[in-house]
């Protein structure tokens, strides 16, 4: 199988072993961000085969993860998991400087977006040279998603008079509101600091998922003098600075909550983003956020539990022995010799396919029974009968873990991910949707739950 960019970046610097070893040192910025521009004409060049590389193969289940993985995550699902599409980390490097953004930044002691990332272009050629057997075996795929993430040349200034507050539906945003994590920043000489509390001040970070590498929303108070405004052309010039000086609690109150509200709304829409990319690909959403999770099953009654435990609710939940300290090399390797983890994709593929395609409650709730059963008294227990024969040979070593796979089927347009692929497959309502495509969209949830010793 293969793919082309690595075409492309077999003959580019930017995926050579010792160049990336010795972290580009000796390489000029100007000669990388040609490397990166040449990457990223190729990648617009080649959008539509790209798109045709991540066309999901029959009988095998397609998972776009978009920026939620890494290299742990790819070896948790290794053994379980048919085909994971990924954002491609370089291309994401490769966005032409931006004047506003870069402004703003150098104003508010922010990294400048316009030097260029040289650990981030390290980072991003390990994990595309880690992964380039992976995506041999098809097991990974990576596309170039956040091209339609950048920003547009010119960025609207908005002043809400509610604070935001119209921003979500009021169940959505009391969700997100519920969820806010928020916290002081502080600036430092090795930069800006997140603190483990929220104070009066200018600087703060909004995150909702609570995940290591979750995405955090960033926001400074600022004091705002229109110098200058043009009526007729609807453009103004204005001062902004930071003082040293701290808000009024009033200020800062109003500040906190309409940053909470604004974040709510961006998170949302990369959630939305997420969804759209997967209908787009026929691929089926994975997230390692609960909270995630729970907006995607959200509905009018918005209830703050986000995984059942019960079958009947359509959902499947397998608990399944993982092994983040062996390489990668030996868990593909397993993953091709063993027979019982084919046949454990292949049934859950063909099971989660039967839930999908299942509109009747009733019959789908015993589906979901008899789904639980195969894949965890028959499939499962061939799979930990492979995984002590692994062990007995020394390919896998250590303390294993168990991760929680989570399925979930929309059993109406009630729910909000129903709602979001009828909308991008181009249907009017759920019910358009599931009639012409016979079967209901659903996602993934995946999380390491803990260690468990395997014999």
């Amino acid at each position: 199988m293969g793919s082309i960019i690595y075409s492309h970046l077999n003959n580019s610097l930017l995926l050579d072993k010792t160049l990336i070893a010795d972290q580009f040192q000796g390489v000029s910025d100007v000669a990388l961000q040609i490397a990166l521009k040449q990457y990223r004409d190729f990648c617009i060049a080649n959008f539509d085969d790209l798109l045709e590389e991540v066309s999901p193969e029959a009988g095998k289940l397609c998972l776009f993860v978009g920026e939620n993985a890494d290299e742990r995550i790819l070896k948790q699902g290794a053994f379980y998991l048919d085909t994971v599409i990924m954002t491609d980390p370089l291309f994401k490097l490769t966005r032409p400087d931006h004047e506003i953004t870069s402004a703003w930044s150098k104003a508010f002691g922010m990294p400048n977006p316009e030097r260029l990332d040289r650990d981030g272009v390290v980072q991003a050629a390990k994990t595309l040279l880690s992964c380039r057997s992976l995506v041999a075996n098809g097991y990974v795929r990576f596309f170039p998603t956040t091209l339609e993430d950048e920003a547009p040349a010119e960025i609207p200034i908005y002043a809400p008079s509610d604070g935001f507050e119209s921003v979500l539906p009021p169940h959505l945003r009391a969700l997100y509101k519920e969820a806010a994590d928020v916290r002081s920043v502080v600036a430092s000489p090795k930069g800006l600091l997140i603190q483990p509390n929220l104070k009066l001040g200018r600087r703060i970070s909004i995150d909702f998922d609570g995940m290591e590498r979750g995405r955090a929303f960033g926001y400074n108070l600022a004091e705002q003098e229109v110098v200058s405004w043009d009526r007729e052309s609807g453009r103004a010039q204005v001062a902004m600075r930071m003082p040293k000086t701290l808000p009024s609690r009033e200020v800062f109150d109003a500040w906190v909550s309409q940053s909470v509200n604004s974040s709510a709304g961006m998170h949302f829409e990369t959630l939305c983003r997420d969804i759209q990319w997967s209908a787009r690909f026929g691929s089926q959403y994975m997230t390692r956020s609960r909270f995630a999770a729970s907006v995607l099953d959200s509905t009018e009654e918005v209830t703050s539990s986000s995984i059942p435990t019960a079958t009947s609710s359509g959902w499947l939940n397998l608990n399944l022995p993982i092994f983040d300290s062996v390489s990668m090399g030996r868990l593909m390797a397993a993953r091709s010799d063993e027979e019982a983890f084919r046949r454990f994709r292949l049934q859950l593929e063909k099971h989660y396919r039967e839930l999908r395609l299942e509109a009747d409650s009733e019959k789908r709730r015993q589906k979901t029974e008899n789904a639980m059963h195969e894949l965890v008294e028959i499939q499962l227990t061939e799979v930990d009968s492979a995984i002590r024969r692994l062990k007995r040979k020394g390919v896998l070593t250590g303390l294993g873990a168990v991760a929680c796979l989570a399925a979930a089927t929309a059993t109406s347009g009630a729910s909000l991910i129903a709602t979001m692929y009828a909308a991008y497959a181009g249907y009017k309502t759920f019910e358009e949707y599931r009639i012409s495509t016979k079967e209901s969209p659903a996602y993934f949830l995946w999380q390491a739950i803990g260690q468990k010793r395997v014999q």
